[in-house]
């Protein structure tokens, strides 16, 4: 349905809806300035899932490509976690007028992302 760039810019707010002209409403994204930016953490996350699969050497790339469809939404929340993080990097905690904040451990979102395992 939506691209995993679309799904992350969702995520982050960054879109608003539009009628066309049958009627029917339209999603149109915003801030395409930031895109290079989500496309880039988008590519790291997926370079996270797959470095945690270890998949085995008899995979082709067309498998690793259909196991990470099934794995999009970790990829998205990696992204979206990531993007949240901007101008905090490596932030273990934030207080200022009463304000506190801490981030919730980035390994907690690879749920569901097991290392396959070979057979001896």
């Amino acid at each position: 349905m939506y691209t995993t760039l679309e799904q992350v810019k969702i995520r982050l707010g960054q879109f608003h809806i539009e009628q066309s002209e049958d009627g029917s409403d339209k999603v149109v994204f915003d801030h395409p300035e930031e895109n290079p930016l989500i496309e880039q953490l988008i590519e790291q996350a997926t370079q996270d899932v797959i470095s945690k699969r270890i998949y085995p050497e008899s995979y082709t790339q067309e498998q690793i490509d259909n196991d990470l469809k099934k794995l999009n939404s970790v990829v998205v929340n990696l992204a979206v976690y990531d993007y949240s993080q901007a101008g905090e990097s490596y932030m273990k905690s934030y207080s200022e007028n009463g304000i506190s904040r801490n981030w919730k451990d980035r390994d907690d979102l690879f749920v569901g992302v097991y290392p396959f395992v070979k057979m001896l």
